[in-house]
Protein backbone atom coordinates (compact mmCIF):
# COMPACT_ATOMS: atom_id res chain seq x y z
CA UNK A 1 0.00 0.00 0.00
CA UNK A 2 3.00 2.30 0.54
CA UNK A 3 3.55 2.74 -3.36
CA UNK A 4 -0.06 4.07 -3.47
CA UNK A 5 0.58 6.56 -0.85
CA UNK A 6 1.93 8.94 -2.45
CA UNK A 7 -0.30 9.55 -5.04
CA UNK A 8 -3.09 10.32 -2.68
CA UNK A 9 -4.22 13.98 -3.81
CA UNK A 10 -5.39 15.07 0.50
CA UNK A 11 -7.01 18.40 -1.44
CA UNK A 12 -9.77 16.06 -2.73
CA UNK A 13 -12.47 14.45 -0.65
CA UNK A 14 -12.40 11.24 1.04
CA UNK A 15 -14.71 9.07 -1.23
CA UNK A 16 -12.56 10.82 -4.17
CA UNK A 17 -9.28 9.51 -2.97
CA UNK A 18 -10.39 6.29 -2.51
CA UNK A 19 -11.53 6.33 -6.01
CA UNK A 20 -8.20 7.62 -6.56
CA UNK A 21 -6.73 4.61 -4.75
CA UNK A 22 -8.60 2.29 -6.73
CA UNK A 23 -7.39 3.90 -9.99
CA UNK A 24 -3.80 3.87 -9.27
CA UNK A 25 -3.67 0.27 -8.05
CA UNK A 26 -5.92 -0.80 -11.27
CA UNK A 27 -2.98 0.69 -13.66
CA UNK A 28 -0.39 -0.50 -11.53
CA UNK A 29 -1.86 -4.11 -12.17
CA UNK A 30 -2.58 -3.79 -15.61
CA UNK A 31 -6.45 -4.22 -14.67
CA UNK A 32 -8.97 -2.07 -15.36
CA UNK A 33 -7.11 0.33 -17.19
CA UNK A 34 -9.86 2.45 -18.66
CA UNK A 35 -12.49 2.90 -15.73
CA UNK A 36 -15.30 5.03 -16.57
CA UNK A 37 -15.37 8.28 -15.16
CA UNK A 38 -17.25 9.40 -12.60
CA UNK A 39 -20.12 12.25 -12.67
CA UNK A 40 -17.62 15.25 -11.89
CA UNK A 41 -14.54 13.78 -13.22
CA UNK A 42 -12.25 14.70 -16.12
CA UNK A 43 -9.21 13.12 -18.03
CA UNK A 44 -6.51 15.28 -19.25
CA UNK A 45 -3.05 15.01 -20.80
CA UNK A 46 -0.53 15.53 -18.09
CA UNK A 47 0.86 18.86 -18.38
CA UNK A 48 4.23 18.11 -16.19
CA UNK A 49 5.58 15.52 -18.37
CA UNK A 50 3.39 16.22 -21.69
CA UNK A 51 1.53 13.05 -21.71
CA UNK A 52 4.48 10.83 -21.73
CA UNK A 53 4.74 9.63 -18.64
CA UNK A 54 8.32 10.34 -17.73
CA UNK A 55 10.86 13.38 -17.33
CA UNK A 56 14.18 13.55 -17.58
CA UNK A 57 16.02 14.01 -13.93
CA UNK A 58 19.54 14.96 -12.56
CA UNK A 59 20.75 11.72 -11.16
CA UNK A 60 22.99 11.37 -7.91
CA UNK A 61 26.12 11.36 -9.97
CA UNK A 62 24.70 14.49 -12.01
CA UNK A 63 23.84 12.65 -14.96
CA UNK A 64 20.68 13.25 -16.75
CA UNK A 65 18.32 9.92 -16.14
CA UNK A 66 14.64 8.71 -17.40
CA UNK A 67 12.46 8.51 -14.31
CA UNK A 68 8.56 8.58 -14.03
CA UNK A 69 6.46 11.89 -13.93
CA UNK A 70 5.35 11.98 -10.11
CA UNK A 71 1.63 14.01 -11.35
CA UNK A 72 0.72 10.96 -14.03
CA UNK A 73 2.20 8.44 -12.11
CA UNK A 74 3.74 7.12 -15.52
CA UNK A 75 0.54 7.50 -16.93
CA UNK A 76 0.91 10.54 -18.94
CA UNK A 77 -2.71 11.52 -18.24
CA UNK A 78 -4.71 12.98 -14.58
CA UNK A 79 -8.18 12.94 -13.55
CA UNK A 80 -9.19 16.15 -11.92
CA UNK A 81 -12.14 17.37 -10.82
CA UNK A 82 -15.25 19.81 -12.45
CA UNK A 83 -13.48 22.76 -10.81
CA UNK A 84 -10.14 22.21 -12.02
CA UNK A 85 -11.14 20.73 -15.60
CA UNK A 86 -13.02 24.22 -15.94
CA UNK A 87 -9.75 26.15 -15.07
CA UNK A 88 -7.89 23.88 -17.65
CA UNK A 89 -10.40 23.97 -20.08
CA UNK A 90 -10.27 27.79 -19.58
CA UNK A 91 -6.33 27.84 -19.99
CA UNK A 92 -6.85 26.02 -23.36
CA UNK A 93 -6.64 22.82 -22.58
CA UNK A 94 -9.38 20.10 -23.87
CA UNK A 95 -10.55 17.15 -21.46
CA UNK A 96 -9.12 13.69 -23.19
CA UNK A 97 -12.50 11.90 -21.44
CA UNK A 98 -15.45 13.58 -20.05
CA UNK A 99 -17.85 12.44 -17.79
CA UNK A 100 -20.65 10.13 -18.90
CA UNK A 101 -23.45 12.87 -19.85
CA UNK A 102 -26.23 11.10 -17.83
CA UNK A 103 -24.49 12.32 -15.03
CA UNK A 104 -24.36 15.93 -16.07
CA UNK A 105 -26.50 18.56 -14.21
CA UNK A 106 -29.89 18.18 -15.50
CA UNK A 107 -31.34 21.96 -15.78
CA UNK A 108 -32.92 23.44 -19.06
CA UNK A 109 -29.58 25.08 -19.38
CA UNK A 110 -27.83 21.89 -20.17
CA UNK A 111 -30.74 20.91 -22.98
CA UNK A 112 -30.30 24.17 -24.92
CA UNK A 113 -26.41 23.75 -24.59
CA UNK A 114 -26.33 20.07 -26.01
CA UNK A 115 -28.62 21.29 -28.55
CA UNK A 116 -26.49 24.21 -29.71
CA UNK A 117 -23.47 22.12 -29.48
CA UNK A 118 -24.81 19.19 -31.77
CA UNK A 119 -26.35 21.85 -34.12
CA UNK A 120 -22.58 23.91 -34.62
CA UNK A 121 -20.96 20.50 -34.46
CA UNK A 122 -23.13 19.65 -37.51
CA UNK A 123 -21.72 22.86 -39.34
CA UNK A 124 -17.87 21.85 -38.24
CA UNK A 125 -16.96 21.70 -42.16
CA UNK A 126 -18.63 25.18 -42.82
CA UNK A 127 -17.04 27.09 -39.90
CA UNK A 128 -13.48 28.41 -39.74
CA UNK A 129 -11.30 26.55 -37.71
CA UNK A 130 -10.49 29.05 -34.69
CA UNK A 131 -14.60 29.13 -34.51
CA UNK A 132 -15.15 25.38 -34.27
CA UNK A 133 -12.43 24.51 -31.67
CA UNK A 134 -13.70 27.44 -29.51
CA UNK A 135 -17.56 26.05 -29.84
CA UNK A 136 -15.78 22.26 -28.01
CA UNK A 137 -13.73 25.00 -25.23
CA UNK A 138 -17.17 26.80 -25.03
CA UNK A 139 -18.88 23.62 -24.64
CA UNK A 140 -16.46 21.37 -21.82
CA UNK A 141 -16.17 24.91 -19.39
CA UNK A 142 -20.13 25.42 -19.78
CA UNK A 143 -20.47 21.37 -18.78
CA UNK A 144 -17.64 22.16 -16.02
CA UNK A 145 -19.51 24.93 -14.77
CA UNK A 146 -22.97 23.26 -14.64
CA UNK A 147 -21.34 20.22 -12.61
CA UNK A 148 -19.96 22.80 -9.93
CA UNK A 149 -23.68 23.87 -10.22
CA UNK A 150 -22.53 27.56 -11.56
CA UNK A 151 -25.11 28.71 -13.66
CA UNK A 152 -23.69 32.16 -14.81
CA UNK A 153 -20.59 30.69 -16.37
CA UNK A 154 -22.21 27.82 -18.32
CA UNK A 155 -24.69 30.65 -19.43
CA UNK A 156 -22.44 32.94 -20.77
CA UNK A 157 -20.90 30.11 -23.12
CA UNK A 158 -23.87 29.32 -23.82
CA UNK A 159 -24.65 32.79 -25.52
CA UNK A 160 -21.45 32.27 -27.23
CA UNK A 161 -22.94 29.34 -28.85
CA UNK A 162 -26.03 31.38 -29.68
CA UNK A 163 -23.88 33.74 -31.12
CA UNK A 164 -22.05 31.48 -33.43
CA UNK A 165 -25.15 29.56 -34.91
CA UNK A 166 -26.32 32.84 -35.49
CA UNK A 167 -24.15 32.90 -38.82
CA UNK A 168 -26.38 29.89 -39.58
CA UNK A 169 -29.83 30.86 -39.19
CA UNK A 170 -31.12 29.78 -42.59
CA UNK A 171 -30.17 26.28 -42.14
CA UNK A 172 -33.48 24.22 -41.86
CA UNK A 173 -32.19 22.80 -38.88
CA UNK A 174 -31.69 25.80 -36.73
CA UNK A 175 -31.92 25.59 -32.97
CA UNK A 176 -34.30 28.46 -32.02
CA UNK A 177 -36.20 31.34 -33.91
CA UNK A 178 -35.49 33.00 -37.40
Amino acid sequence: MDEFAWGLPSSLPEKRQLRHIAVVAARSTGRGTQMALVAGEYEFTCSECDGDGSLQVIGTEGELIWGKCDDCIGEGSVFVDEEEAADRIKGGQAPLRTPPTSDLHSSPLKGELDQRFQFLSDRQAESTPPANIMIGYAYGYAEAMLLADREEPAREKLDFMIRAAEKFKDHPGFPGPR
